[in-house]
């Protein structure tokens, strides 16, 4: 994590399999029924406490 700089996440989910990285080193890869039959939208979410500030840029979304 590169504090008070801008980190890269990326996360790929291909039928129940989740997949994320953090500045390209892998975080999760796991699988989940509930989530392979899930419909919906995407949504950002970030927990509060302390003195967090979350900022989104250059979010691209891909079909795979």
């Amino acid at each position: 994590l590169k504090e008070g700089d801008w980190n890269t996440m990326r996360i790929k989910v291909q039928g129940d399999n989740v997949q994320t990285w953090l500045n390209g080193q892998e975080m999760v890869n796991l699988n989940d029924e509930k989530i392979g039959a899930g419909k919906g939208r995407i949504a950002l979410q970030i927990h509060e406490g302390g003195d967090i500030k979350v900022l989104w840029k250059d979010i691209v979304i891909q079909p795979l």
